[in-house]
């Protein structure tokens, strides 16, 4: 079908019916809305004002929207979220169902909104898709500022001393790894984790774990971010039941159980990180095994994928030199010109600009200034407050030459001895850690803390995985209206979420 085709049925669609959609349209859409927008008033455009794009008529685009983007989130190696590998079966005690998300409609589905009739159908088969996005941004706001000091902490503590070397971190992985552990754990154990995560009870560590989880949860066809959860059992002993309900429950955590050190266990323990982080890890995993002496261990992960809400196009694309710690390397520079619609921020070592992805999330790219390096800029307190605020005073609207090295980065780190720095110290010894709530065995303590993630950004959006394994054991801006970005030295990233919640930071010194 033709997109002129579309653009007349478009013309024909009552804006009664189409208004509700105007927050979420994916990129797709966008692009036809502006040109129809251009067409209506014979302005130029396209090239500006992405906020000032408010007119709706843009559902009929979203059958070739959803179409690609399907086939790109869900067609990666031929991974499918909710499938379960006849492994995983043979130990599973319980395994979790993600809530079933409102897909978005496909229009053609209903006549490409051709009558009155089908544009009520469509407008009913949306409502459930809207409330969803509704309740997503409610518990956004039960989060609150909550976690503000643990992801500052830990962004510094996890990014710090990258040296020559990518590193990449997922804080919202972690945070739902440590909030299970608060709940198997007990004493100063627990104390030490929910202070560390800003809360003053497991109670409300539950609330606000479950607002965090259901705020970034998203699988409806268009964009995705799935959070994991698993918890691992040795099975010769008795674990307690209520904990792992509390698990289940509340951080959809399945339960495993299995001969600890065997072949068998450690490929479903493997599969199951495989399967949830899409294959995207694997050579990492290939390196997680559960030893013989693994009384239990528990695993969180992340997988997600966004489109840019303006894509780059690839004929813009340019070689050039990235300014590496280990030398200069030739790269591909995307290159988008944000005319009217760009905003430089700074701080006073750094300078950032940001790009809007789909699901009203958005990343940063942030530059130390020349001479600045990242591991001088992390410890900054300014660099930090920027990560985590919703607004910030020192931005300037301009043109904005932006060129971003299509990079492809990816690390794993042993995450202890930053986690000890924090203050969670008693689980990693054996003669302070309490495990009592789900296992009733003194000398227990944490072995093994491993976080890995990768960062993949092309000219179409991102892609984002990440994992954490626990297991127990015996610059000023310029003056000018114009500027360019080029990001040609080492840089940090972050992904924002709902609510502001960081999903991935990291440090590229080499795309």
């Amino acid at each position: 079908m033709s997109r002129e085709y579309l653009e007349d049925a478009m013309q024909e669609i009552s804006d009664e019916y189409l208004e509700e959609a105007v927050e979420w349209k994916p990129a797709e859409a966008r692009v036809i809305a502006k040109k129809q927008k251009t067409q209506q008033k014979g302005t130029l455009g396209m090239a500006c004002g992405r906020k000032q794009v408010r007119g709706w008529r843009v559902a009929v685009a979203l059958v070739t929207a959803v179409a690609v983007i399907a086939t790109a989130v869900f067609g990666i190696g031929g991974f499918r979220f909710g499938r379960r590998s006849s492994v995983l079966k043979a130990f599973a005690i319980s395994e979790a169902e993600y809530p079933k998300a409102s897909p978005y409609p496909d229009p053609a589905k209903f006549g490409f909104l051709d009558s009155k009739e089908n544009q009520e159908a469509f407008s009913e088969a949306f409502a459930p898709w809207r409330a969803e996005q509704k309740n997503r941004w409610a518990q956004a706001k039960v989060i609150g500022d909550g976690l503000d000091g643990f992801w500052q902490q830990s962004i510094s503590a996890f990014l710090k001393d990258a040296g020559e070397e990518n590193r990449v971190y997922s804080p919202v992985n972690v945070y739902m790894a440590l909030a299970m552990l608060a709940e198997i754990t007990d004493g100063d154990s627990r104390r030490q984790v929910t202070e560390l995560l800003g809360v003053k009870s497991v109670e409300e560590l539950r609330e606000q774990a479950k607002a965090v989880w259901t705020a970034n949860y998203m699988n409806d066809g268009v964009n995705t971010s799935i959070l994991g959860s698993s918890l691992w059992l040795r099975n010769d002993m008795e674990f307690k039941k209520p904990v792992l309900e509390t698990l289940a429950n509340t951080y959809y955590a399945s339960s495993y159980r299995g001969e600890m050190g065997s072949e068998k266990m450690n490929q479903a323990f493997q599969t199951w990180l495989n399967e949830q982080t899409g294959g995207l890890l694997e050579d990492y995993v290939e390196e997680e095994t559960l030893s013989e002496e693994t009384i239990l261990a528990l695993a969180s992960t992340i997988y997600y994928q966004a489109k840019w809400t303006d894509e780059f196009f690839d004929e813009k694309n340019e070689d050039g030199v990235f300014h590496s710690p280990v030398g200069d390397v030739q790269c591909e520079f995307m290159y988008e010109h944000m005319i009217m619609g760009g905003t430089y921020y700074w701080g006073e070592k750094f300078g950032a600009v940001e790009k809007s992805l789909d699901n009203s999330h958005r990343m940063w790219f942030i530059l130390p200034d020349e001479g600045v390096s990242v591991d001088e800029l992390l410890p900054e307190a300014e660099m930090m407050d920027f990560f985590i605020a919703d607004e910030w005073e020192k931005q300037k609207a301009m043109n904005i030459h932006f060129y971003l090295p299509k990079f492809d980065v990816s690390s794993k780190m042993d995450i202890a001895k930053g986690l000890k720095t924090l203050g969670v110290t008693d689980v990693f010894d054996g003669s302070l850690a309490d495990f009592s709530p789900v296992v009733a065995l003194s000398g227990m303590c944490l072995s093994k803390a491993n976080h890995a993630a990768r960062v993949t950004v092309d000219e179409e959006g991102v892609t984002a995985v990440a994992y954490t394994v626990m297991e127990a054991c015996g610059g000023v801006p310029s003056q000018k209206d114009e500027i360019e970005f080029r990001l040609d030295r080492p840089f940090l990233f972050a992904i924002m979420g709902t609510g502001n919640v960081p999903l991935f930071v990291g440090v590229v010194n080499q795309p």
